[in-house]
């Protein structure tokens, strides 16, 4: 089926276009913002269907030519034909979206910091073709296509790539598809090659011919990680701090726009506040963030090692880290080293239910929160309104030119729950009868979260104690917005508001 004059109106996160039918909307491969095109349907759902463009009929506004030669064909950028103030509209509306389809929040503008266009990646990882020859993943597609170049990384890895493509297509020659892929990392002034082999064989001929190589080189294969040359590291220079960075640790590809994120995390956090980095990693982002005081939790022991010599190397006073898993985590622990915040960043993935469950409990009060998919961002921060916290702040951080991703940062705040209610409260003191007065609902409230580990709010309590005949005052329940549906205790919930009534002896 093929729809005419169709008009683009956003872009996913993976690259493909959004249109809207009158009943369904539509997302497209191959169509550019703003343009105006036919489509083919290739896969119609109940409200969505997929498709590809067939046809431009008005080229869009904001359309650019594309410095890269190999742009349309490789995988590695997706909006490089766009100028970058549209793409920094579009990596607005991905937040934005996000948060009002997920945490029903919704923010008329939200300000993106930007950086430069190209030459920022201080690490991009390769294909190896059978030829050794370095290549990218086709769009949409495992097929490769070799380049000779890459706009996006820095410098020293542009004048580097001719050179270390000399080495994979050495080793493939003496050992035919021996190679997989190839990961390259530099700072200022030295690369790190990790190369990911296949075969083991070829492993003593590497090290003899490359044992006085210029370049820090790594082999990995699927037992264990072999440094052949130079070091298995590098370090990188960060807000005034030096970190040592290993061949796996975390660390954000953008040198510039990672000095203004954790610029942004630190005004988030306020002055003198002592830091639990969860997923801490290698510790940079807590460590650039706070001068003295740190406590990091991670479950690879290899990057805690890393974390401590980071904190000694830039002489912080006070810091701890421990390899365990995040929800080592308790109330007990946060009194304990006198937690006044958490950072938190996770993988793309976000935080496991449980993750959050944690936190919650420790009713710690500042939680800032560094991601690089607003989707799971979004999921979390209503997951976290859930448990009492609100979303107080929020950036993004355009890390990623020339591609749908961005990084956010967000700072969320624990409620005082019985002052964020969207009730009117009417008292009438003369009303109250001796049962309500028993317990209040601060009480009620405890004893459900502490017995069931659920939340429950003032207008659930209400609710239920009507429906068991206890008398409240008129219109307590009636909200200041005009129409507004009042949402419905949950049986769940329901259930545990009883055992709290019947534990403080207002119902039999």
């Amino acid at each position: 089926m093929e729809i005419k004059n169709i008009k683009i109106i956003d872009i996913l996160q993976d690259g493909r276009a959004v249109a809207k039918t009158e009943s369904k909307t539509a997302f497209i491969e191959g169509a550019i913002y703003g343009e105006v095109c036919n489509i083919k349907v290739n896969n119609e759902k109940k409200n969505f269907f997929e498709a590809e463009k067939t046809k431009t009929l008005e080229k869009s506004p904001y359309l650019r030519k594309p410095p890269c030669p190999y742009y349309y064909e490789c995988g590695g950028c997706s909006i490089m034909d766009i100028n970058y103030k549209s793409q920094i509209k579009l990596k607005k509306n991905l937040i934005k979206n996000a948060l009002l389809k997920s945490a029903k929040i919704k923010i008329d503008d939200i300000e993106i910091l930007e950086g430069e266009e190209f030459g920022y990646r201080n690490k991009i990882r390769l294909q190896i073709t059978k030829e050794g020859e370095l290549a990218y993943n086709k769009k949409y597609s495992n097929d490769l296509v070799e380049i000779k170049d890459c706009l996006l990384a820095k410098d020293l890895i542009r004048k580097n790539l001719e050179k270390i493509e000399e080495i994979t297509k050495d080793i493939t020659k003496k050992y035919p598809n021996s190679l997989e892929e190839i990961t390259i990392r530099a700072n200022e002034k030295e690369i790190l090659l990790n190369i990911k082999i296949k075969d083991e064989k070829i492993i003593p001929y590497i090290k003899n011919q490359y044992k006085d190589s210029t370049y820090n080189i790594n082999l990995i294969n699927k037992k264990e990680k072999i440094n052949i040359s130079g070091k298995d590291y590098l370090i990188y220079n960060l807000l005034g701090k030096k970190f040592k960075i290993s061949m796996n640790d975390f660390y954000q590809v953008n040198d510039y726009m990672t000095e203004k994120l954790y610029k942004t995390a630190k005004d988030f956090l306020g002055e003198n506040q002592k830091v639990l980095d969860l997923f801490c990693g290698s510790a940079t982002s807590s460590i650039a963030i706070n001068d003295d005081h740190v406590v990091g939790i991670e479950i690879n022991k290899n990057a805690i090692k890393d974390a401590k010599e980071n904190a000694k190397e830039n002489d912080l006073k006070d810091y701890k880290f421990i390899a365990k898993n995040a929800n080592y985590i308790d109330d007990k622990f946060i009194k304990k080293e006198k937690i006044d915040a958490i950072v938190l960043d996770p993988p793309r993935a976000g935080l496991d239910k449980e993750i959050i469950k944690t936190i919650a409990k420790t009713k710690i009060k500042k939680i800032v929160y560094i991601s690089c998919n607003p989707q799971t961002l979004a999921r979390d921060i209503n997951r976290f309104q859930d448990r009492g916290y609100k979303l107080e702040k929020i950036k993004g951080c355009d890390m990623f030119s020339e591609t749908m991703h961005v990084e956010t940062v967000a700072l969320l705040s624990k409620l005082d729950v019985d002052k964020h209610i969207d009730v009117v409260i009417e008292l009438d003191e003369l009303d109250l009868i001796s049962a309500e007065s028993k317990a209040t609902y601060a009480q009620i409230k405890e004893y459900v979260w502490n017995k069931f580990d659920l939340k429950v709010s003032t207008l659930y309590i209400a609710q239920i104690k009507r429906k068991c005949g206890i008398e409240l005052r008129e219109h307590y329940n009636k909200s200041k917005k005009e129409k507004q549906i009042i949402p419905q205790c949950t049986p769940e919930k329901e259930e545990a508001i009883m055992d709290a009534l019947r534990h403080f002896k207002m119902i039999e």
